[in-house]
């Protein structure tokens, strides 16, 4: 019998990624830089036989000229105006999209539709029928998809999800909630939840990066 080779090194894996929108500030900051760029300049995610899972980002967009930008300041090689060719691709394992949300429905539905696992910024839609519609074509398809949800996780959510079963606001009758960003005057963002009210009560949820809430 052939003898195993103990001493073959592993072999590491590339995931190739299509990166649709990250010309904006989010897809840029949060999704480009800190996430796959910074992934693939340390040199990859360690498993646990030793090999490793490189990143290769794909940049798609409408606008050459950005993309090109963007390329050349992160170092990125493939850029691409052409969605439809980049999903054809089969080197292509994943669809990445943080586009204005009127665009990402048709955009998703089109990489479930060529195969591809598919990971999203939030709201997959505006409307929740055409949400449900994806998700169940995506299961269908036997792939990976997920949306960004760290909204979910916020203290401010998680306080409010625990009075609501608690039955603190007593029957529910409608809920409105705004939102606004800013900057306080240290380094801290914060971010504000408005709820107006809620049967007899009204909720006021402050939330910031640093956890603090304020209380209800």
């Amino acid at each position: 019998m052939p003898q195993s080779d103990s001493s073959a090194q592993p072999v590491d894996i590339v995931v190739t990624i299509a990166m649709n929108g990250v010309t904006g500030r989010m897809g840029r900051n949060q999704h480009l830089e800190r996430s796959i760029v910074a992934i693939r300049d340390a040199g990859g995610l360690a498993r646990a036989d030793g090999s490793r899972i490189q990143v290769r980002p794909i940049l798609v967009g409408r606008n050459e000229v950005k993309l090109g930008e963007l390329a050349a300041t992160y170092g990125v090689a493939d850029i691409s105006t052409d969605l439809a060719a980049t999903l054809a691709d089969p080197a292509v394992d994943v669809y990445f999209d943080a586009q204005t949300t009127n665009r990402r429905a048709a955009a998703v539905a089109m990489a479930i539709e060529a195969g591809k696992h598919v990971y999203c910024e939030k709201p997959l839609s505006h409307d929740a029928a055409d949400a449900r519609d994806l998700a169940a074509a995506a299961l269908n398809a036997g792939i990976k998809a997920g949306i960004v949800q760290d909204k979910l996780f916020l203290p401010g959510l998680i306080k409010l999800r625990h009075l609501l079963d608690a039955g603190f606001f007593g029957r529910l009758l409608s809920v409105r909630i705004e939102l606004a960003t800013g900057y306080s005057k240290g380094p801290i963002s914060r971010v504000s939840a408005r709820a107006g009210t809620i049967g007899p009560r009204t909720v006021v949820a402050l939330c910031s990066t640093c956890s603090r809430i304020g209380s209800t």
